[in-house]
């Protein structure tokens, strides 16, 4: 072998080393992106405070886990929070992140805990944080600052599973405040027809069937106490004029 072919061989060996050895660094820093992206960018969606305890994918098959993902309630609601997400599994294909558009193969919400709230006024606090969100899916002043954030990153997600959840249906006004079982929401191909789709699309098309399903159940439930309070009372008319 020639020193000229020797010298090719050798630099193509440094070079496919300094290769590898930038892709672990840069996956390595990949947790501690996610969350610095989660706690920025969430708030401009959702309107309300986002913690993330923590964040870890592995450089070597993508599978990863966010722990203590956590949003808060709007103003004006008793409770702190209205998503306690708990350990979200996910596994992204780690050759998308060199690319505009990240893949993520599956999303696995298992066990959340919601607080679906209500006000004297029958406001919800899902309903208001969802109504932010829509907001910044459809641009506008919200929509410009949360791409800023990073909010605007292209992605797909094969698969979007949320199971075994349950809301706490709080009505403090109408003595309400019982937790309720919710029914699975499964997502597929989030993203994949547009070619990626921005972070607050895909919080839009996530959130909207879970914050359906939450604020459904817990309105049943609110209802029923109300009816049971007229009841009561009727009952209670009733009586006092029987026995008047």
């Amino acid at each position: 072998m020639s020193k000229t072919v020797s010298r090719v061989a050798i630099g193509a060996g440094v070079f496919v080393v300094l290769v590898a050895i930038v892709a672990v660094v840069v996956l390595g820093q990949l947790g501690r992106l996610i969350e610095r992206g989660v706690e920025t960018a969430g708030p401009r969606i959702t309107g309300t405070e986002v913690s993330l305890g923590s964040a870890r994918v592995s450089i070597f098959d993508g599978n990863g886990a966010l722990k203590r993902l956590r949003i808060g309630n709007p103003d004006g609601f008793s409770s702190d929070e209205a998503f306690d997400l708990g350990e979200i599994a996910l596994a992204i294909d780690t050759r998308s992140l060199a690319g505009d558009v990240v893949h993520i193969r599956s999303v696995v919400i298992d066990s959340p805990r919601l607080v679906a709230e209500f006000d004297a006024a029958g406001r919800s606090n899902l309903d208001t944080i969802m109504g932010h969100v829509r907001a910044v899916s459809r641009g506008g002043s919200k929509g410009k600052a949360a791409e800023e954030s990073g909010a605007g990153t292209k992605m797909i997600i094969d698969e979007f599973r949320f199971e075994n959840a349950e809301v706490q249906a709080l009505a403090p006004a109408f003595g309400v405040n019982k937790a309720l079982k919710l029914p699975p929401v499964v997502l597929r191909n989030l993203g994949a027809k547009q070619g990626g789709a921005a972070a607050s699309d895909i919080a839009n098309q996530v959130m909207r069937p879970i914050v359906e399903v939450a604020v459904e159940a817990a309105m049943r439930e609110t209802v029923a106490a109300q009816r049971g309070k007229l009841e009561d009372k009727a009952k209670e008319q009733l009586l006092d004029k029987v026995f008047k």
